[in-house]
């Protein structure tokens, strides 16, 4: 008897070239993943393995206990063994954390280090058909959408979980066929937690009711992802093409809603900053809104922006023809030849024999005047900025400066003192690019 196949792994995005490090628990479902991942690298279909442990210390002498277990089972079946103690309650009241987040966080991170530093390919939890079927039922009653009733996929980065459609049942049987012990965690009895609590009592009452119900969910969780997963693919051509925010309003919900978590400037999910971003949507030009985690939002007349404002003061040499990074992007000063400048309307140009003294990049000041290309007479830069009603939170652009003052307001114009005429000998090319993760 198998519980994991050569499919299986595919399904993963594994192939016999790659190095899998296992997640080991000492519960039953991980030591049959040890033990099937053993066999397949005997057949070929893996290059190598190894086992890694996190001793979180939550149940005391359990949690050494399964250590203890873990490191011995991997000495005699030769598999490489690594492992880490964490104080996971310590961690979680820090951090605010309940204490299964702490542990799945600290595990995770543990998990990722040891992947990094030792080279493998992926890592393979122990997560099975029971455990995907908890996960469908804990989205679907906190009011998840499609995404969440996705459930767990086979592959998400470099976690994979080749187990998924495998029920517990099957692992159990699989262990008891070849005498293989395993630890069992005391608190998987307990019905304080929300999925313990679906565990013991939610899935026994619905199997109750309709046999088979693991199935069923896992079942239904295949067929979600398939939609969810065409209507993310319309999501991330339109996000990549569809700038304009009115365009973006009149889109059906299910795709609308997708692009704009495309706008998050962070990972996690926020549903109050996703309708905060809908709003802003059909908001007045230079409508700006607060987001989580000190980021904000903001329209001009056609876009929709997210972001973090890069507010640290600073104030840096700029050397012409080499490159300059900043909170928000890169500047780069580079002379030109002739009227080049004339083919590439996205920069800013300026007469370099009007320059007085070095070149600096610096963020803006109280007062700052200068004299926009074009005007008589000098104006406040905030005063440019209104007349030009650019969000509030556009304006801490960088400011490209000589000795005397302002020669550059970058992505927008440059100070009439140096600008380009028929007499000009040398041109001096500006050119800003922004990372992504300032502007959405």
């Amino acid at each position: 008897m198998y519980v994991l196949r050569e499919d299986a792994l595919f399904a993963c995005g594994v192939s016999a070239s790659d190095s899998v490090l296992i997640a080991l628990s000492g519960g039953a479902d991980s030591v049959a993943l040890l033990l099937e991942c053993i066999r397949l690298k005997s057949e070929g279909a893996l290059r190598s393995i190894a086992a890694a442990h996190l001793n979180h210390g939550i149940r005391e002498t359990e949690a050494d206990r399964d250590e203890t277990f873990c490191r011995d089972l991997c000495h005699a079946l030769g598999v490489p063994f690594f492992a880490r103690k964490a104080d996971v309650r310590k961690i979680a009241e820090e951090n605010g954390l309940s204490l299964e987040t702490a542990a799945r966080d600290v595990r995770y991170a543990f998990l990722e280090e040891m992947r990094r530093q030792n080279g493998f390919s992926c890592i393979a939890t122990a997560h099975h058909a029971n455990d995907q079927a908890e996960t469908v039922l804990l989205h679907l009653l906190r009011g998840s959408g499609t995404d969440g009733l996705c459930g767990m996929r086979y592959r998400n980065g470099h976690i994979v979980r080749p187990l998924l459609d495998r029920s517990k049942e099957e692992l159990l049987a699989y262990l008891s066929e070849r005498g293989q012990s395993f630890c069992i965690d005391s608190t998987n009895a307990q019905t304080d937690a929300a999925r313990n609590r679906v565990r013991h009592e939610l899935l026994p009452l619905m199997e109750s009711m309709g046999p088979d119900i693991v199935r069923k969910l896992c079942r239904t969780a295949r067929f979600v992802q398939t939609d969810a997963d065409w209507l993310n693919e319309i999501a991330d051509r339109t996000y990549r093409i569809v700038t304009d925010r009115r365009k973006i309003a009149a889109l059906a919900p299910a795709v609308r809603m997708r692009v704009l978590k495309r706008y998050l400037p962070y990972d996690s999910f926020d549903r109050n900053d996703l309708q905060t971003l809908d709003a802003l949507l059909t908001a007045q030009t230079g409508t700006c809104r607060s987001l989580k985690e000190g980021f904000w939002a903001w329209v001009d007349d056609a876009r929709l922006f997210a972001g973090m404002p890069a507010s640290a003061s600073y104030e840096l040499p700029v050397k012409i023809g080499t490159s300059v990074s900043l909170p928000g992007g890169t500047l780069a000063v580079r002379s030109i030849e002739g009227n080049a400048f004339l083919r590439d309307r996205s920069a800013l140009y300026m007469d370099a024999d009007r320059l007085c003294g070095a070149l600096t990049v610096r963020t803006r000041k109280n007062g700052d005047r200068f004299q926009p290309f074009g005007m008589h007479g000098t104006k406040l830069l905030s005063d440019y900025f209104t007349d030009r009603k650019t969000p509030r939170f556009q304006r801490n652009v960088p400011l490209l400066c000589d000795k005397t003052g302002i020669v550059a307001v970058v992505g927008h114009t440059i100070d009439e003192r140096v600008r380009v005429t028929e007499n000009t000998k040398s041109v001096l090319k500006i050119v800003y690019e922004e990372d992504s993760e300032h502007v959405g």
